[in-house]
């Protein structure tokens, strides 16, 4: 008979081994909460989405068989034509919202979209500037939103995702942040109230600004002309041919007034916000540190006034012409203001400008030859910060770049500005409405600016880069050991 092997001892006695059943320490690693739902399956939008989406479809169809005459003598036809494409609209809308699908992954949110032609978004979170919740007319009425993401390097429509619940939006986009930025982004709640408006455009301001403008004022111009020919001189041109001139007094309108009614900018922890729209409610933040360049348009009576309006470069926030969308369109940062409330907001876009300071360099006398009346307006000045330059007298342009997102500088020389010693020098940043361009000026001076902006441009971004490696934390390198900082800023893939 052999005795058991005694187990080890310790200093009390004999150590037992923990069986399964044995209760956990209270050191033990609790158990990580499960992921949200749309995280490892994917989720589906709002199921009211392709309704939202595509009830324009179904006015034009209406508008164009009650425009057609045949039609309107056999409404039972008509009826059943209606009802066709009401029902065809219906089913490609709901065989696209079923095959359209995002999921958050640990480094990107992932959107499936397509049942012929699959296409594949993926947003990586480290390229995402800022996210808004935005309200479409429709949308609004059934209480649903789409976000609205600023990808870096991407176009406006490249980080649309629609449509949610409101509340649901809201909460999507706290999330989003979160993982983007790794803070706490809980200011869009619902629940919480606005941000206090630093600045709020009267209405009435709005439309006196457009009714100003020069297009209106042109338009206005040549439809009075197109009226007294027709009418009281019995020249035979047509009414028609004032169609063009009627959109140019009302598409500026609908644009200004309607599209920025309400405009209110205020100040938020994610940056400067603005909230605009009277159909479609459009909030837009511009992140700090994301400005590539501004532009501020002063028409010609508006500078009579003091008015003037502000536009921004920022990183993913220009049009895609696919879409149908200004490429040079950027953010709108005061539809009009005078000029206290433009140095304003300019002090709290770029801390430290101050535009009054600058010396600015006119061009030589000699370009009166080129430009009879422009060239008295024709300048650009430069300081340790930004360089600005100024162009046009009917409607005049002033072009602020950062030294440290100039991208390149180029000299250009035209066949007559070699006959007057004359050149252009263009300082290149990234697309939108910022067109920072020197003209006509001394072909010495021009070279030597090249030379000069070159140099600032480069030391402020040796700046720029110091001052990030003290004040930021290297990002956590991914699962497979590669950075996510080099990652594009939104990968597109499609398929059959």
């Amino acid at each position: 008979m052999t005795e058991p092997t005694p187990g080890p001892t310790g200093p009390a006695g004999p150590v037992t081994e923990p069986t399964p059943s044995s209760t956990p320490s209270p050191t033990a690693e609790p158990q990580t909460a499960p992921p949200p739902a749309g995280e490892k399956t994917g989720a589906r939008l709002h199921p009211l989405t392709p309704f939202v989406k595509g009830w324009g479809y179904f006015v034009v169809a209406a508008v164009a068989m009650v425009n057609n005459e045949s039609l309107r003598t056999n409404l039972e036809l008509a009826g059943i034509g209606l009802l066709a494409v009401l029902v065809g609209g219906i089913l490609l809308g709901a065989l696209s919202w079923w095959f359209t699908k995002w999921q958050l992954t640990d480094e990107a949110i992932r959107v499936d979209s397509g049942f012929l032609f699959r296409r594949t978004r993926i947003i990586r979170f480290d390229r995402i500037q800022a996210i808004d919740v935005a309200q479409p007319f429709v949308a609004r009425l059934f209480g649903m939103a789409e976000l609205r993401m600023d990808v870096a390097g991407g176009g406006k429509s490249d980080g649309k995702l629609s449509y949610f619940t409101y509340d649901e939006a809201g909460k999507l986009r706290s999330l989003l942040l979160l993982r983007a930025k790794g803070q706490h982004a809980v200011e869009h709640d619902p629940q919480q109230p606005e941000p206090e408006p630093l600045l709020v455009v009267p209405t009435s301001r709005l439309l006196g600004a457009t009714l100003l403008s020069s297009t209106v004022v042109a338009s206005v111009g040549g439809l009075v002309w197109l009226i007294v020919a027709t009418t009281v001189l019995d020249f035979h041109i047509g009414l028609f041919a004032g169609l063009p001139l009627l959109l140019g007094v009302v598409q500026p309108i609908w644009k200004q007034v309607v599209g920025n009614h309400g405009f209110t900018l205020s100040e938020t922890h994610d940056g400067l916000r603005t909230k605009r729209g009277l159909f479609d409610v459009q909030r837009q933040t511009v992140p700090p540190g994301r400005v590539q360049g501004l532009l501020i348009t002063e028409p010609l009576i508006w500078r009579l006034i003091g008015w003037s309006r502000v536009e921004l470069d920022i990183a993913g926030l220009v049009g895609n012409p696919a879409d149908g969308d200004d490429a040079r369109e950027g953010a709108q940062l005061l539809p009009v203001g005078d000029r206290a409330e433009v140095a304003g907001v300019l002090a709290r876009v770029l801390p430290g400008l101050d535009l009054s300071r600058i010396e600015m360099h006119q061009a030589p006398e000699r370009v009166k030859w080129l430009r009879p009346i422009g060239w008295r307006y024709l300048a650009y000045g430069a300081d340790d910060q930004v360089l600005v330059t100024v162009r046009g007298w009917v409607s005049r342009q002033t072009s602020v770049v950062l030294h440290h997102k100039t991208q390149s500088v180029a000299l250009s020389q035209g066949p007559i500005q070699r006959r007057f010693r004359l050149a252009n020098v263009a300082i290149h940043t990234p697309l939108g409405p910022t067109n920072a361009v020197a003209l006509h000026q001394d072909v010495n001076v021009a070279a030597a600016l090249v030379t000069a902006q070159a140099d600032r441009a480069r030391e402020a971004r040796r700046t720029a880069a110091s001052s990030a490696a003290v004040h930021t934390q290297p990002n956590p390198p991914s699962p497979d050991g590669s950075s996510s900082s080099a990652a594009s800023p939104a990968d597109d893939s499609s398929a059959m």
